[in-house]
């Protein structure tokens, strides 16, 4: 659990963030916007809050699925699009998993995991042995199919292949690592304090604070301990876009708001003044000439941000980035889920569609 803050006290969240603030370094990521929001408020005042809170544990907890599997073969058939020749499915053949054939879209991340950077699809050749992670959901056809998450190619022969995991917590550690829970909660792995960061595109960048949750990672390791949850260690992370997920559901220390959380350009987005109010936030809203702001604060620390733009006046005199702007939609403001959690003083995590708020009581 974080230092919280107490009254008078600045937030040890914020001082955190300082040099990445400097720095900005959002990611670049892609994806739909989706998860419509129960939450409907009038257009002259977006940031009203309407939520309606329920005891999470009266809720019935859902049978969980492998966010993903992973499949190693080598391709035996390519097929693509008549009209753009884009690659759109592959037949793949393995000793250990058999036949099986994987469609492709632009959604599709390919990395090449000797050179740490994404690849694309045009390079991939007949005979190629790839790792391919694919979803748990496949067809009862033969050979059955299933949609392609990422391909992984170019593993060298002295060193393992890249995995990819999404981060559901992260927690600092006092020798300068970072430990990220995923894989459901069933592995924790621990990023060394010097190691190599990279996004997608093999752009250096700053480093922890560019593990939000909700992102997806690439990381090389060796060694995993046999223990639950699974322990791991890496020095080499490249940071993906965040995956579409649908009507992620929100809960403040255990109480199921009635509002959900989407993604947007891959970071995790959070409806501000409803999940700011379970969080003990005010909020309000203003337009000016310069444009429209939503503030948000406590007893403790004050955050404005500028709609339209991923930057974060906290205090009054220290800019954040948290890889995505504030926007108005309907009514709903949305901002960044780490951007709530860090004025809030408070522990952010993501388990199989469900985004967690926990603080300090």
């Amino acid at each position: 659990m974080p230092h919280r803050a107490t009254k008078g006290e600045p937030n040890m969240m914020f001082l955190k963030r300082t040099a990445a603030a400097i720095l900005g370094g959002a990611i670049l990521c892609s994806g739909a916007a989706f998860a419509a929001n129960v939450n409907t408020v009038s257009a002259e005042q977006p940031v009203a809050d309407t939520a309606v809170s329920t005891d999470v544990t009266a809720q019935e907890t859902p049978a969980v699925l492998a966010e993903r599997n992973l499949y190693y073969g080598k391709i035996t058939e390519i097929t693509r699009d008549e009209q753009t020749g884009a690659v759109t499915s592959l037949l793949m053949e393995s000793e250990s998993h058999g036949a099986y054939v994987f469609h492709l879209d632009e959604s599709t991340l390919l990395l090449d995991s000797g050179a740490g950077i994404r690849t694309t699809a045009d390079k991939l050749a007949v005979g190629d042995g790839i790792y391919v992670f694919h979803s748990p959901i496949a067809t009862m056809s033969i050979p059955p199919q299933s949609f392609a998450e990422a391909i992984v190619t170019n593993m060298p022969q002295d060193a393992g292949s890249a995995m990819l995991h999404t981060v559901e917590a992260v927690k600092k550690n006092e020798d300068g690592s970072v430990t990220v829970t995923t894989d459901r909660g069933g592995l924790q792995l621990t990023i060394a304090k010097d190691a190599v960061y990279g996004d997608f595109n093999g752009r250096q960048i700053m480093g922890a604070d560019d593990l939000r949750v909700g992102t997806r990672i690439f990381a090389w390791y060796n060694g995993v301990e046999q223990s639950y949850p699974a322990k791991a260690t890496t020095n080499h992370v490249a940071v993906a876009p965040a995956k579409a997920q649908e009507n992620m559901t929100i809960s403040v220390d255990g109480t199921a708001l009635e509002v959900t959380a989407k993604i947007e350009n891959g970071t995790l987005m959070v409806p501000a003044s409803a999940a700011g109010k379970a969080l003990s936030l005010t909020a309000s809203y203003e337009k000016t000439a310069e444009g429209e702001k939503v503030t948000l604060k406590n007893d403790k620390t004050t955050m404005v941000m500028d709609i339209g733009s991923d930057s974060y006046l906290v205090e009054g005199d220290m800019v954040l980035s948290y890889g995505a702007a504030t926007v108005i939609e309907d009514g709903v403001t949305w901002m960044p889920a780490q951007a709530l959690a860090d004025l809030a003083d408070a522990d952010l995590s993501l388990a199989t569609g469900a985004v967690a708020f926990t603080t300090a009581k």
